[in-house]
């Protein structure tokens, strides 16, 4: 696969190219110093997967993700920022990002998000994802069943499996289903709470004071 790093800093791009350097599953390492100049690579190239940085000049990360999630079989994107407060993450979330890494991530796991990204999975660094569901824990007014529709017993244990991070095939093995029904599940909640990803379902558990 050929992945893109957009990022401002010249420094960060050489980092990571030698963090990179030698992976079997990466083709080309393509850089970009704003978000203008990633979609006009975009354009000409065939891009797999962005490591986004959020502060960039010209347009923002979170514009950048937006557009990438427009183009038609366009790339997987992890932001990979300084930014570790809710806000930030929460409005990459909204964007489309599909995972988001801090920039104090070590090799392993930065290696591990490509991998479970590249796959079709999300990931979010621990620190990431603690800090967006304490944002979400903020008092606030319950949306009421009205905005959704009732979950059934075994959606709401599927919920809250997947909030503690566990894979399709663990959710399976803990309450004694196929993963064929767990995905099942999955995709039920995904429509009842209108939510597009893991981490949709994440904000929106929270949003409807289903789990916490």
């Amino acid at each position: 696969m050929n992945i893109l790093i957009v990022e401002d800093h010249q420094i960060v791009i050489d980092g990571l190219r030698t963090l990179l350097a030698g992976e079997k599953s990466i083709a080309g390492i393509y850089e970009a110093l704003s978000g203008e100049q990633a979609l006009e690579i975009l354009a000409g190239q065939a891009i797999s997967l962005v490591l986004l940085d959020i502060n960039l000049p010209g347009m923002n990360g979170f514009e950048v993700c937006r557009q990438l999630k427009s183009l038609k079989e366009g790339p997987k994107v992890i932001a990979l920022t300084m930014h570790s407060n809710a806000g930030y993450i929460s409005r990459m979330v909204k964007a489309g990002v599909d995972g988001y890494l801090l920039k104090n991530t070590g090799k392993e796991e930065l290696l591990l998000a490509i991998r479970k990204v590249s796959a079709g999975e999300q990931y979010f660094s621990r620190e990431a994802a603690n800090n967006l569901i304490s944002g979400m824990q903020q008092p606030r007014q319950p949306r009421t069943s009205d905005y959704i529709q009732k979950l059934t017993r075994r959606e709401k244990e599927v919920l809250h499996l997947i909030i503690d991070e566990h894979t399709t095939e663990e959710i399976a093995e803990k309450l004694f289903i196929s993963p064929a029904t767990a995905i099942s599940h999955r995709k039920s909640l995904l429509r009842k709470l209108n939510a597009k990803n893991t981490a949709g379902l994440v904000k929106a558990a929270f949003e409807f004071g289903l789990v916490g």
